[in-house]
């Protein structure tokens, strides 16, 4: 059952939204419109009601354009009970409250910013969209505009697992007081210039504690169960990352100490990586190791190869469709 303010609202803006379902209609005639009644029930209705207790005046407009962006979503399988991924209803259902005043003030940009980025983290495999949403619920209230909501939500997609942000995450960060990018990293405000300096110049180093586990992170895994590897991959190692070769297909492997991520990269890119030793690293019949401590890699110990880059060590076998990922340096 809606709430009172919903159906209020859908009584008295009957004709305009009905356009703009027979509109959505004639766009998409696959439309499904008994899923945008769930979607109504379950994710406007709510979203409608944390809007008017931050600001009833701009509910109604605010909530007209969820009502639109929420057609589309539905159209594209991104939002509903018959989504291909759960995770733009999550978004909007859990940050609703959170993100009230900024959803009043910009409905389209923030709501659009919040979907978008669900959607992306949902096509990288191993993100943690779950700890996202719980760090953007914790972190929106102290975002005074849609912009600073977008770099705390890049800070918090990086720690969740996108690899690949790490740069443009910390610059995104420069432009957020000083307290909120330490916040979105769990670090006290007056230690942020110095913690920023080391981010940015040891990607293995974690913030929450001493440097990342030399056991470092675990990337890749086979085609026939979700992975990306059609076949054992040959690795080598450019400025970013390891660009890896499959088959007839190419990927970037980028990781640090929040986590790994596996990229398309080109057969050009792999034939300007480097095939350089990995010193650090040895390996021998029992396995690979750094220093003292033993690299844990399920493969067979024969055939182990391991190059070294700008990025870390990248350790691999003929006989795995993983990769491991690894602190140090050539």
């Amino acid at each position: 059952m809606l709430s009172p303010a919903l159906t209020g609202l859908l009584a008295s803006r009957r004709s305009l939204l009905n356009q703009q379902v027979a509109e959505a209609r004639r766009r998409w005639p696959t439309l499904d419109t008994a899923a945008f009644s769930v979607f109504v029930a379950q994710t406007l209705d709510p979203l409608c009601l944390a809007i008017a207790a931050v600001d009833e005046a701009a509910m109604p407009a605010a909530t007209e354009v969820a009502f639109e962006l929420g057609l589309e979503l539905i159209a594209q399988g991104l939002a509903g009970p018959a989504a291909r991924l759960p995770w733009v209803d999550a978004a909007w259902q859990q940050l609703a409250v959170p993100a009230a005043p900024l959803i009043a003030a910009a409905p389209l940009e923030t709501l659009g910013a919040l979907s978008n980025a669900v959607v992306r983290m949902h096509e990288v495999p191993g993100v943690r969209i779950d700890a996202w949403l719980q760090r953007m619920a914790a972190l929106a209230p102290r975002c005074d505009s849609t912009a600073a909501l977008r770099s705390v939500g890049a800070l918090c997609a990086w720690q969740a697992g996108m690899a690949h942000l790490r740069v443009a995450a910390l610059a995104q960060a420069d432009g957020l007081p000083a307290g909120l990018a330490a916040e979105a990293l769990g670090v006290d405000g007056a230690q942020w210039p110095s913690l920023r300096s080391q981010l940015g110049s040891e990607r293995w180093w974690h913030p929450q504690g001493a440097a990342a586990s030399v056991q470092g992170q675990t990337v890749g895994g086979f085609t026939g169960l979700g992975g990306p590897f059609a076949a054992p991959p040959e690795l080598r190692a450019s400025a970013e990352g390891f660009i890896a070769r499959s088959g007839d297909r190419h990927y970037l492997l980028i990781a640090d100490a929040f986590g790994g991520v596996v990229l398309p990269a080109s057969a050009a890119e792999f034939a300007a990586a480097r095939v350089t030793p990995a010193t650090q690293l040895s390996i021998d019949s029992q396995g690979a190791r750094i220093g003292t401590t033993n690299i844990v890699y399920a493969a067979p110990a024969d055939d182990l190869a391991a190059v070294a880059g700008p990025a870390g060590i990248a350790l691999y076998s003929p006989w795995s469709h993983h990769v491991r990922l690894l602190p140090g340096a050539a």
